[in-house]
């Protein structure tokens, strides 16, 4: 730009200084100083000026342009850097790995395969259902189902209940719960003990129901010789406050479950125990299937925030039952019933109870996104299981279902875990499915000793658990404690 006013300026000026002398000599005109500057330099710069005026006229607007897109751009930028720092504030910060850990003290588990480790037994082996000689379907032939034969002589027997049983479902669910109730005798033993000498030392006003209670406790009692126990137990009893039992039932069963047994229950443990009510909790939940590893995996992190409870978890369901397989058989033809149990009693790794000892370590890993990163935390990369064909990962998932198995390829690829050390329960629970994942991942217990048990859905892909034997370590700090 500044070139073209200089050499258009500079042409002008040429032009004019000849055009101006050739005219004043011809005229004999003698110019002052100021005809001089007037026409040698100003008469250029207004032609200059007059000529290049729609230039500059056509450059200011450009001007006016780009400093208006200019302004628009940067406008842009900062509400597109706003938003950008919006959506970072936004978005969920990574949660911090959680670590869950609890002690088990007893276990017991109950399916039409067998007990405990029996049941994986015949898991590896692919047993089927058997035919059911006492459910039939529509055209009254036989179907399948996962039925416990040994109930049958239980149900029998109970013929007459003091409390108001509705369907058969119903009373096979608390005939269920009585047998796991008898696989705990010892440790609802120590328990018992253990809280009541708890309540002599620490809580007056326990103390004071139990005395008033002594047949409960022992025939040969005497207030001195409760004093006296309280005081030795000074330096070794730890507190214990509660028992809580925490009965799983199916969602299904809300309707029709009569609360009048759980009521029952309590009592039956309280007789039987020597357990004042008031240190017994009973609470019944019923878990749809959608939420049900969700609801399993929130009892264990509030049982792990109790420092000074202990709690006996049953879990239970069955629908050996005609009027319920006959209702389901309308949506669905082949339709397999099935029942089970299982039941842990758990604990705060840090609650001590006398003369008992925990058998095994529950530990859940939340908010890991790499199940190489939980084997490495564990100190589990390095086991010679992986070596092995025996299965030990127990999958809660369908092994059907080709969406959960690219899942779990993908998580496990970074691993040397194999798909054959998977072991998938969801098919041996038929189509009774509410607790089916409950009990899969309580079977964990039942493994062989010398494998490390581990649990995985993917209902919570962050989430992986870790069943370990008490080691002697543990044992030692325990028995200190």
């Amino acid at each position: 730009m500044i070139k073209l006013i200089i050499g258009t300026f500079t042409s002008l000026f040429l032009l004019c200084n000849t055009f101006v002398i050739f005219y004043w000599r011809d005229t004999a005109y003698d110019p002052t100083a100021i005809d001089l500057a007037a026409y040698f330099v100003l008469l250029p710069a207004v032609l200059c000026a007059l000529i290049l005026s729609p230039y500059f006229i056509y450059k200011g607007i450009q001007y006016q342009k780009e400093q208006k897109l200019a302004a628009q751009k940067k406008a842009e930028e900062q509400a597109e850097q706003k938003e950008q720092e919006a959506l970072e504030q936004a978005k969920p910060k990574p949660l911090e790995v959680q670590h869950i850990s609890v002690n088990i003290f007893s276990s017991a588990a109950w399916h039409s395969f067998g007990e405990n480790e029996q049941i994986v037994e015949e898991i590896q082996q692919f047993k089927s259902p058997e035919l059911d000689q006492n459910l039939f379907n529509a055209y009254g032939l036989p179907v399948l189902s996962y039925r416990i034969k040994d109930l049958d002589d239980l149900t029998a027997e109970d013929e007459d209940t003091d409390f108001n049983v509705i369907t058969m479902r119903e009373k096979r669910i608390q005939a269920l719960i009585q047998q796991q109730l008898e696989q705990h005798v010892e440790s609802l033993f120590c328990i018992a003990d253990h809280l009541k000498q708890s309540a002599l030392f620490y809580d007056s006003e326990l103390a004071y129901q139990y005395r008033m209670h002594p047949a409960w406790v022992d025939p040969n009692y005497t207030q001195d010789d409760a004093l006296e126990q309280a005081a030795q137990s000074e330096a070794a009893i730890s507190r214990l406050n509660r028992l809580n039992i925490h009965v799983l039932l199916a969602e299904n069963l809300i309707h029709q479950w009569n609360d009048d047994y759980l009521d029952e229950l309590k009592n039956q443990l309280s007789n039987g125990y020597g357990i004042i009510p008031e240190q017994i909790h009973l609470e019944a939940h019923f878990i749809g299937t959608a939420v049900a590893y969700t609801q399993w995996l929130s009892i264990l992190e509030q049982v792990s925030k109790q420092t000074a409870e202990v709690s006996l978890v049953i879990n239970t369901d069955s629908e050996i039952d005609q009027e319920w397989v006959d209702e389901k058989m309308w949506q669905q033809e082949q339709y397999i019933a099935a029942e089970f149990a299982s039941s842990w009693c758990v604990a705060n790794s840090s609650v001590n109870i006398q003369n008992l000892m925990p058998t095994k370590v529950l530990n859940l890993v939340a908010n890991e996104t790499e199940f190489a990163q939980s084997l490495k935390r564990k100190q589990l990369k390095d086991l010679a299981q992986f070596d092995a064909e025996q299965p030990f990962l127990l999958m809660l998932d369908d092994a059907t279902d080709m969406k959960v198995v690219k899942k779990l390829q993908h998580k496990f690829d970074a691993t040397a875990i194999e798909t054959f050390h998977f072991l998938y329960t969801k098919q041996n629970l038929g189509d009774t499915q509410h607790l089916a994942k409950i009990f899969g991942f309580m079977l964990g217990m039942h493994l062989p000793e010398e494998l490390t048990a581990m649990m995985y859905s993917t209902d919570q892909e962050s989430t992986f658990a870790f069943i370990q034997a008490f080691s002697d370590d543990e044992q030692l700090e325990h028995e200190t404690i």
